[in-house]
């Protein structure tokens, strides 16, 4: 029924057509009503996405197989004269510090860095005096210290460029210190300080471990 109601329509166009052309030819255009829209959407231009992807592992390196070069302060000076007096024999005869650097750290990721001194606030200790015994109110068996480390790094969250304004630093009375940070990569360096102590100093070597850790958080 369908198919005859379209060659219906088509003979009745054409007729018509015929006699327009003839009697108005300005008036000749038709549009047949039943041509069918779009199927789909129409466009001008047409696009499509996918993705690309790949891992990298999160990594950490400090220094040449993870270690650091030791330090040796050698003999710490004393007053050890006979024109001292009381006060003053056998204590330091002045602050020391010393350095040590590694040739590369860092992560590739946000990560902390975190120096733990192991004998905390007490620092070097020197184990022998403690067998051959002192006098506890004139003299002493450690050295307290602090540690900085002077490296470039970013902020965790921060994008930028790195500054050597990020340093940590565990201080005479402290323990350990941890600063986090986003991906970054540098050749710190690390400085021990040892002030005068308090009292005088037993003879003897004082000891003590330093460890620098890095960690992806």
């Amino acid at each position: 029924m369908k198919f005859s109601h379209l060659i219906i329509a088509a003979s009745v166009a054409a007729l018509g057509s015929t006699a327009a052309s003839a009697t108005n030819p300005d008036n000749a255009t038709y549009v047949n009503a039943e041509n069918g829209t779009n199927t789909g959407t129409a466009s001008g231009s047409a696009s499509a996405t996918f993705s690309v992807r790949g891992r990298v592992d999160e990594a950490c390196i400090l220094g040449a197989g993870g270690d650091l070069d030791n330090i040796n302060f050698g003999r710490f000076g004393i007053y050890a004269d006979a024109s001292s007096t009381v006060e003053n024999a056998f204590t330091s005869v002045g602050p020391r510090n010393a350095h040590t650097r590694t040739n590369l750290a860092g992560c590739n990721t946000a990560s902390s860095i975190t120096i733990t001194k192991n004998g905390g606030a007490n620092g070097m200790t020197n184990d022998d005096a403690v067998t051959g015994g002192y006098d506890s109110g004139q003299f002493q068996a450690n050295l307290p210290y602090s540690v900085m480390a002077r490296y470039a790094a970013v902020d965790q969250g921060f994008v930028g460029l790195a500054t050597l304004s990020n340093q940590l630093t565990v201080d005479t009375a402290g323990t350990t210190a941890t600063k986090n940070h986003g991906a970054w990569k540098a050749a710190p360096a690390f400085r021990i300080d040892v002030p005068v102590p308090a009292k005088a100093l037993v003879a003897g070597t004082y000891r003590d471990t330093v460890r620098v850790e890095l960690a992806a958080l």
